[in-house]
């Protein structure tokens, strides 16, 4: 300092060397629609409170419940595409912490992946997603839905059928109680109608083939004509039953309309490879779309079947991100609202509202079928909180692999280890896919954790990708500091020693291989090393660093023999 004027200065010296600080590495961000909130924000969150708080909760689910023979079975009509709800319970159940959630729309907004400029597409919150430093995976929890699997074609077509099939019993109920009806209502008295409604009773139940829908609904008529004390009670009460037989057919009739539309929808889904391909084309712009998004990790889900998965990615060229397979069946019960669950079977009740208002045990008979219809869930949500946890308990450089999930009952589809060997190595493009298994006594484990770059020797395991990515990213925001400094040894010695001293630190945390640090990683900076005088004259300073990244111990062989004896 130039002093000029007497008096008592104080100088403050910087005598620690400048350092790397260690950026996030597993703050996801899901992209979707949800109940309300921030739209097209990028919003931070750190608990499933926060995110009730401003997003809502799940979308209710289309239920229909028949009651035969009193037992409740319960049909869901059609499965809605939003996921958001659901993937954030088994993110935060399995690990996760801070997040953000992308917001494209609400759920009365259909799910669209679209185009950049779109807004309410999922590639419009993927372009908001560019404007946010921290976030370091994406997922996209409502994608499940657009490409299903054979099983939930073959699940819709089951529901579908089942509902034709309840829907053609409501309508011979329905004409064997009007048949009933009408010989009532023709009879001269008490007696009479009483006669006549048990000689219909005894001919449905003789028949040469005995349908058990009109036997019931005759049989129905017939009891109440029985206990009427006069004849026009007969007639009154006769018209009755039939005209809740009718309810019940109408209800079974939108039931079976629905279901066949989802079935429908479904299937057209599944042969649709424009949305297949508008999926994966989605994934391809997460990755590799921006420079700003090199450094984001995407954790994606199988959809549709393996063949058709790997023959998507690989036409759009996906490396750097992890796919996972089956689906999960979780212990999660789906959203439904009362008011809009259809119920046939109970006389003169046409929804849960009025079951529950008309009779308690029917009811929880009801409820507790529409609870047994737990949540399918794809992988995606619950492996970013496998992310979070591995990395906050070991390191970034540990496989997110061999881990329990938990809310989970079990995969949708049990794999094999001779299953697995088609999905974990593909000679061909590589595209491995890391298998969810269940293990006897060990239960639901993630059991793989390859790249889609799986026959590449430098980036096959996610967590020497994702190692990279951290100390690309920490050492780029370190280095700013030194933009515009002079390029000179002074500067280069002191980028040198801050790099290194980081990778120290990854090496005694055990991120790097080797029993010296020099075996571990090196750094290089300088005239005549990483630079030329063109190089300086022109404004650049090259670094080069190395590092010996740990890897998975994948394959444990054990190899055993006999020993000779020797005394």
């Amino acid at each position: 300092m130039n002093y000029k004027t007497p008096g008592v200065y104080v100088e403050e010296h910087e005598k620690f060397p400048p350092s790397v600080a260690q950026v996030e590495t597993a703050i996801p961000a899901f992209i979707g629609y949800t109940a309300e909130g921030p739209k097209n924000k990028p919003t931070r969150i750190t608990s499933m409170l926060e995110y009730e708080q401003l997003f809502g909760k799940a979308n209710p689910e289309t239920f229909a419940v028949a009651f035969k023979d009193g037992v409740a079975t319960a049909t869901q009509t059609k499965v809605s595409d939003f996921k958001m709800y659901y993937a954030m319970q088994m993110y935060f159940a399995n690990g996760g912490g801070p997040c953000y959630i992308v917001s494209v729309g609400y759920y009365a907004d259909q799910v669209s992946v679209g185009t950049s400029t779109t807004q309410g597409t999922l590639l419009y919150g993927l372009e908001l997603l560019k404007k946010e430093d921290e976030p370091t995976l994406i997922v996209f929890p409502d994608l499940q839905g657009l490409v299903p699997n054979a099983a939930d074609v073959d699940t819709a077509a089951a529901a579908a059928q089942a509902a034709t099939d309840n829907k053609t019993a409501a309508t011979d109920a329905k004409a064997a109680a009007k048949d009933v009806s009408d010989a009532v209502q023709a009879a001269a008295n008490l007696q009479a109608a009483v006669d006549v409604a048990a000689t219909k009773v005894t001919g449905y139940v003789t028949a040469t083939t005995v349908n058990p829908a009109k036997v019931a609904a005759a049989q129905a008529v017939a009891a109440a004509v029985q206990a009427a004390a006069n004849l026009a009670d007969a007639k009154a009460v006769a018209q009755a039953v039939t005209a809740a037989f009718d309810t019940d057919l109408t209800t079974a009739t939108t039931i079976s309309a629905a279901a066949s539309a989802n079935a429908s929808a479904v299937s057209a889904a599944k042969a649709n490879a424009t949305a297949i391909t508008k999926v994966y084309s989605l994934y391809n712009s997460a990755l590799d779309q921006a420079e700003l998004m090199k450094d984001r990790f995407v954790i994606m889900d199988v959809l549709g079947d393996d063949d058709t998965f790997r023959s998507k990615v690989n036409a759009s060229g996906l490396k750097y991100g992890a796919a996972y397979h089956p689906k999960l069946k979780t212990v999660l019960n789906y959203a439904f609202d009362e008011a809009n669950v259809l119920v046939t079977g109970a006389s003169g009740i046409a929804n849960l509202a009025d079951l529950k208002a008309a009779s308690s045990e029917l009811y929880n008979q009801a409820k507790k079928a529409i609870e047994s219809k737990q949540v399918i869930l794809a992988p995606s949500s619950s492996m970013a909180g496998v992310y979070a946890k591995v990395d906050s308990t070991a390191g970034v450089w540990k496989s997110p692999a061999n881990l329990g999930l938990n809310f989970v009952e079990a995969p949708v589809e049990k794999i094999s280890a001779k299953d697995q060997e088609k999905l974990n190595v593909d000679p061909d493009s590589g595209k491995s896919i890391n298998a969810i298994r269940t293990f006897t006594g060990k239960g639901t484990l993630v059991w793989g954790a390859r790249t889609l770059d799986g026959n590449s020797n430098e980036w096959r395991y996610i967590s020497v990708r994702r190692f990279f990515n951290m100390v690309e990213e920490s050492v780029m925001k370190a280095t700013e500091r030194f933009v515009f400094e002079a390029n000179t040894a002074n500067t280069w010695i002191r980028v040198q020693t801050m790099i290194e001293n980081f990778l120290n630190q990854q090496w005694q945390d055990g991120a790097l291989a080797g029993s010296k640090p020099e075996e571990a990683y090196y750094v290089s900076v300088g005239l005549n090393k990483t630079m030329s005088a063109q190089d300086i004259l022109e404004g650049r300073m090259n670094i080069e660093i190395g590092m010996a990244a740990v890897r998975p111990a994948e394959f444990i062989v054990l190899r055993f023999s006999h020993k000779l004896q020797e005394s």
